[in-house]
């Protein structure tokens, strides 16, 4: 953003500057001392736009350099538009069709093997983990439904450390969701936990599992 605001500004300054030259030719009007003034405020001004630009621009500051800043600015835009942002989103439910999973006497990991959603392909449908492809900041959402035994407990783990908990006990087929948004490093690990002796049910749509990078860092 700021190459882009010195841009605008050093182009702005170069069209002024065409703009009066070729005001002052149209008009036939000639004032050396006048003429004198103005390229002598037009320079300060040039130079100290160039030189508050230096440090963005990595140059001195001089007037004699204002191409080459607008070339270089011109370099890095190019460069900032060309550069593509990871592109990481996934959704899943836990069965394409309608099944039961528990209860367990052992904590365990949901697959959620019906992919709606991979783009990125940083969730696994084989082991029900999502490990993050970049350093960012990701948004994650889950939801569970309890099926017939109205009872379901499960969590989202970061590299194994609770991050947030659905709990329903007692209501036949009730729902609970929950969300969070995590910062991770390249290679963090994320997932669902059916607590031991709970059950989850799904029937394409009711427990699913959702990611997305917000920005990365």
């Amino acid at each position: 953003m700021e190459a882009v605001s010195v841009l605008l500004l050093l182009l702005c300054c170069c069209s002024l500057s065409g703009a009066q030259v070729e005001s002052s030719n149209e008009g036939n009007v000639t004032n050396e001392s006048s003429q004198h003034f103005d390229d002598k405020v037009g320079n300060d001004w040039m130079n100290e736009l160039m030189e508050s630009s230096g440090e963005a621009a990595g140059t001195t500051g001089s007037q004699s350099d204002v191409y080459t800043v607008l070339r270089e600015l011109i370099a890095k835009v190019e460069n900032l538009e060309k550069a593509e942002r990871p592109k990481v989103a996934f959704s899943a439910s836990l069965f394409p069709s309608s099944q039961h999973r528990g209860p367990f006497n052992i904590d365990t990991t949901l697959i959620f093997t019906n992919v709606i959603t991979n783009i990125g392909q940083a969730y696994n449908s084989g082991t029900g983990v999502f490990a993050a492809p970049v350093r960012g900041v990701y948004y994650f959402t889950f939801t569970c439904n309890s099926g017939t035994t109205g009872k379901v407990n499960a969590a989202l783990l970061k590299n194994g450390q609770n991050m947030a908990a659905v709990i329903e006990n007692g209501n036949v087929d009730s729902m609970g969701s929950n969300s969070v948004i995590l910062q991770l490093n390249e290679g963090d690990h994320v997932k669902i936990i059916l607590w031991r002796d709970n059950s989850i049910y799904d029937n394409g749509y009711r427990s699913t599992f959702t990611g997305v990078l917000l920005f990365p860092m």
